[in-house]
């Protein structure tokens, strides 16, 4: 009796433990399944799947030639050169062979090999022979990727307009930068199953999303005018031992850049070995300064637009002029006595700027706040206080005081001092005086390029008018005087007539209170023919230690690029 009892509980708890373990497994699958499922369902697919980015082609960048479309930013194949020392079975053979092959100090190379970490790069910029050369020596452990990298056909001749793509694929500076999501594109996505092992395998669920690749463009710029620029440049920074300088030149009726440089300059193909940073920057839109004298031209083409001055009108230059008890001088103290408009610009004289600043308003003897107001309108119209929307990363704008300012801080803007602005901006608003009073879009971009042809070509963009037909000719006229008979002589050609300003601007000190002395920046602002415009340019030099103003410093630059330019545009001298 008690032997079947016995038995009968030991079936009763297995049975039990039976329907327990059912439940357990019955609770598991459960959990997994309906709870679980679609969390571990995905985790199954994303083990059995990968994703492969499919890089888009970065669009190409080129300038017109009379052979036709010639490319200055393209795309070359590279290799990284990366090591995982784990998988080096001879060191010192690997050095070796790395050494043999490329400029890498041996030193480096050991400090790779023996790093504990298990993937190293050595280089990003492998050309494709130097990537050959390493594959045959077929070394363990040396691991070499291809990549799309940036290659600049001309070297440092465009480096500032273009700026470069660094090793993320990222533009940097310049057109590079400013139209970098267009150039580079969208890059695709391929989807595809794997096996346990991982390897793709073909499979109906497989998706590919094809890259999109960069949008390609032709530029207004002119490979033989930016050559001459830049040695021009070159030429006058070097021999005023200047810090630094820039040339623009743009065509006044439709806003192209036909030439932009800046010295020094460098290799965007090297761009890893420039130690100086401030290098990278295009000076031409990215360097604010008070232009000086050459900002006279603008003072004065607002009071012959506006009808208060003629170039004629007559005043008495007695050398000074006192604005809220400050003394406001002539340069080198100079006094004239009776001078007419044109001779206030041949001359460069403060006293005369400041005079037609006077005739704006509702009394002229003195500033008012009415000319104040006018003469603002008219600087907003030229275009600045705001960038010019030139295709450059980093442009800044420029810094003019408002209407509400000091009479005497708008006395001294009269003559270019106490305003800020950068090179492009003035470029722009001179050429409102070249282009019969309106004021156009300056550009880079000609138009895209697709299947090697030019399509959406740019059209001329006009702002606004800013001043009469009339009143630029008169300005025009007028500018034409200090090429023939005042600071601008050295830009004097027979048979040609060139309107012109120079300027010698005084360099504020960093802390704001007055300027430097002996730093001076020397620039000249321009435009030719006089009376049937083809283009206006721009030299500006920094800090010359050379002593002399802008007449010796900038204008022989302007010299030089002005008679390849009327090469360039076919204007042949008066008389012929």
């Amino acid at each position: 009796m008690q032997t079947n009892f016995r038995a009968r509980w030991r079936v009763y708890a297995l049975t039990v433990l039976v329907v327990c373990l059912w439940l357990v497994v019955l609770g598991r699958l459960f959990y997994v399944q309906a709870i679980k499922g679609k969390d571990y369902s995905a985790k199954a697919i994303s083990q059995q799947s990968r994703k492969f980015e499919i890089p888009a082609h970065r669009g190409l960048v080129y300038i017109n030639e009379a052979s036709g479309l010639y490319p200055i930013a393209l795309n070359n194949e590279v290799y990284t050169l990366a090591i995982d020392p784990k998988f080096v079975k001879d060191k010192q053979k690997t050095a070796d062979k790395i050494t043999e092959v490329l400029r890498i100090p041996e030193k480096d190379i050991n400090a790779v090999l023996n790093s504990s970490s298990r993937y190293v790069e050595l280089s990003k910029d492998i050309s494709t022979d130097q990537a050959t050369q390493l594959k045959k020596f077929e070394l363990p452990g040396v691991i070499l990727q291809p990549h799309a990298s940036r290659y600049y056909s001309e070297g440092p001749l465009f480096s500032h307009v273009l700026g470069y793509v660094n090793d993320d694929g990222k533009g940097q500076y310049g057109f590079e930068q400013f139209s970098h999501d267009d150039l580079a594109g969208q890059n695709g996505q391929y989807n595809t199953t794997t096996d346990a092992l991982g390897v793709p395998i073909n499979s109906a669920e497989n998706t590919l999303v094809n890259p999109k690749d960069g949008k390609s463009y032709v530029l207004t710029l002119d490979r033989g005018l930016q050559s001459v620029a830049a040695e021009a440049i070159k030429s006058a920074v070097e021999s005023n031992k200047a810090e630094s300088g820039s040339i623009i030149v743009m065509e006044p009726s439709t806003g192209a850049i036909k030439a932009m440089v800046n010295y020094p300059d460098y290799d965007p193909n090297a761009f890893r070995s420039v130690k100086d940073y401030s290098l990278f920057s295009n000076k031409a839109v990215s360097s604010l300064f008070e232009p000086g004298s050459g900002f006279k031209v603008l003072t004065m083409a607002a009071g012959l637009d506006s009808g208060k001055v003629t170039p004629t009108t007559k005043y008495d230059d007695t050398g000074e002029i006192v604005v809220s008890g400050k003394t406001i001088k002539n340069a080198e103290n100079h006094k004239f006595g009776i001078q007419t408009m044109t001779d206030v610009i041949q001359k460069s004289l403060n006293t005369g700027v400041v005079f037609v600043l006077q005739q704006l308003g509702t009394d002229p003897k003195k500033i008012t706040p009415a000319s104040k107001q006018v003469f603002y309108d008219y600087l907003q119209k030229f275009g600045l206080g705001k960038v010019t929307g030139i295709e450059q990363a980093g442009e800044v704008s420029s810094k003019v005081k408002l209407s509400t300012a000091y009479d005497v801080d708008y006395a001294n803007m009269s003559f270019g001092q106490g305003i800020s602005v950068n090179s492009m901006q003035l470029v722009s608003a001179v050429g409102v005086i070249a282009n019969k009073g309106n004021l156009v879009k300056p550009h880079l971009i000609a138009g895209e390029v697709q299947n090697d042809q030019v399509v959406n070509p740019y059209k001329t963009q006009l702002v606004r008018n800013v001043m009469s037909a009339e009143a630029a000719a008169q300005t025009a006229q007028i500018m034409t005087q200090v090429v023939e008979h005042g600071s601008g002589y050295l830009t004097r050609m027979k048979g040609y007539s060139i309107a012109g300003k120079t300027g010698t601007a005084q360099v504020p000190r960093a802390d704001g209170k007055g300027y430097e002395e002996n730093k001076n920046i020397g620039s000249f602002i321009g435009f030719a023919p006089a009376d049937d415009p083809k283009f206006v340019m721009f030299v500006r030099v920094d800090y010359p230690k050379v002593e002399g103003f802008a007449e010796k410093t900038a204008v022989p630059a302007f010299a030089t690029v002005a008679k390849e330019l009327f090469r360039y545009y076919q204007v042949p001298p008066a008389g012929n």
